[in-house]
């Protein structure tokens, strides 16, 4: 039977980044399914049942690229969030994103490389993942969108939005 890894990754875990939401994941997912959750304190560790596996927050980039690409999806259960920058990591590693309708995140994932959840519970995290849909988006698609949030080209449209607005104020 195909094992499948389902990954999180935030900074501080508890009810706002949807850690209640991989606990019951957890007891409502098949064997099929292995969770991995990045960004894991010891104390945080020692609520969290045995078979959910926990790696501790990395400052490394290149390791914690090596683990949003061993992922099959992401599942981001986020209940406030900017913009979801967990969401973009995991699309430039070619991993597809599950979301909360939350902040953010919506903007961030496309239906080529992930699903929103406009019902942010976790029977719809559940019923995607159940559903397989997710297993047909390609990694290419992922890596796709991810480049439409390139740091130096969202400069660039600030700059020239700032310049246009100048411009209309000053009459020019």
């Amino acid at each position: 039977m195909k094992k499948y890894l389902i990954l999180g990754a935030a900074f501080d875990w508890g009810y706002r980044k949807g850690l209640d939401v991989f606990l019951e994941l957890r007891s409502k997912l098949s064997s099929a399914y292995r969770i991995v959750l990045v960004g894991i304190d010891d104390n945080t560790e020692k609520a969290i049942p045995n078979d959910i596996i926990c790696i501790p927050r990395t400052n490394n980039q290149y390791e914690l690229a090596q683990i949003y690409t061993a992922a099959d999806v992401f599942v981001n259960p986020t209940r406030e969030e900017v913009l979801g920058m967990v969401n973009v990591e995991s699309l430039a590693c070619g991993t597809p994103v599950i979301t909360f309708n939350t902040g953010g995140c919506p903007e961030v994932v496309s239906g080529s490389c992930g699903f929103v959840t406009n019902e942010n519970t976790t029977d719809n995290i559940k019923h995607i993942l159940d559903s397989g849909s997710w297993m047909k988006i390609d990694r290419q698609d992922c890596i796709e969108r991810a480049r439409e949030f390139c740091m130096n080209d969202k400069y660039k449209e600030y700059v020239k939005l700032y310049e246009k607005i100048s411009h209309s104020k000053s009459g020019v």
